[in-house]
């Protein structure tokens, strides 16, 4: 079953005397709805982000953990003869590892900032959206009484103008309309504060509204000029990591003379054989 979606407005309202839905509102409580949607949005993609993060920062240190424990690395280690290194291969896979628990470390400082500057931030806005969405629910329900009440009294105001064609004299008539006349009265009055209620919501509302609106920035920005700055940094001791592996490796740090001998020697892999040949 949906759920009350208190930005669809109730079209019966727009027809009440005296009681204008205004293009104005309607168009704040669209922006409220969207900025609602955003931050949901944004939390959901962000929370995405943080567990890719983490899946790649953990899974770097599976690898390594089942690389350390090779017996097939601990083999090559013994019979290894090569020039072309430095250091063995256990020694390198020690230093990758010793990398990638410093990328886990900033890792989590990455997560826990994002958290802090846009997760947090995102759901005490949607928490103060929500309570703005009540106070709509509240006005709504402040207008559909008073078209109930209104309703009530043109029903009674319409019989007594087809009545009124028969005129009559008696005392049981005039008691009769003398009770009606009362019983008007106290509709009339609860008419009024109906509509007082209503239009008191309503001006609050349409005050605030774009108030909130237009103070979004001011939430928002530093949020965002924080979570980028934690990117950036991010992104830089990734760098100066893999950067500091690379110079603990016998090899040339130039991208393109790297990726030559990678080729080289995926190209050498390729012309070995692990079955003898008949």
């Amino acid at each position: 079953m949906s759920s009350w979606n208190p930005f669809t407005r109730n079209t019966t309202s727009r027809k009440s005397i005296g009681l204008i839905t205004t293009r104005d509102f309607d168009r704040e409580t669209r922006r409220l709805e969207s900025l609602e949607e955003n931050a949901k949005s944004l939390t959901r993609d962000l929370i995405k982000q943080d567990k890719s993060f983490d899946d790649f920062s953990r899974g770097q240190l599976k690898l390594l953990h089942d690389l350390s424990g090779s017996s097939f690395i601990n083999h090559y280690d013994q019979q290894q003869t090569s020039t072309t290194l430095s250091t063995n291969i256990s020694q390198l896979i020690n230093n990758w590892k010793i990398t990638a628990q410093h990328i886990s470390e900033q890792t989590s400082l990455l997560n826990e900032i994002t958290t802090k500057t846009i997760i947090d931030s995102s759901k005490r806005l949607t928490l103060a959206l929500a309570n703005v969405t009540n106070a709509i629910k509240k006005r709504e329900q402040s207008l559909n009484d008073y078209i109930k009440i209104q309703n009530k009294l043109d029903k009674i105001n319409e019989k007594l103008g087809t009545s009124s064609s028969t005129t009559t004299t008696s005392l049981g008539s005039t008691t009769t309309n003398l009770a009606t006349n009362n019983k008007l009265e106290q509709i009339q009055r609860q008419l009024n504060d109906a509509k007082q209620q209503y239009e008191l919501k309503n001006q609050i509302l349409n005050n605030e509204l774009p108030i909130l609106h237009e103070q979004r920035a001011a939430f928002v920005y530093p949020c965002l000029e924080a979570f980028i700055e934690a990117q950036a940094h991010y992104c830089d001791q990734l760098e100066i990591a893999y950067r500091n592996l690379i110079g603990q490796m016998d090899v040339i740090s130039d991208s393109t003379t790297t990726l030559d001998e990678i080729n080289a020697k995926l190209t050498t892999i390729k012309s070995l054989s692990i079955v003898a040949s008949e």
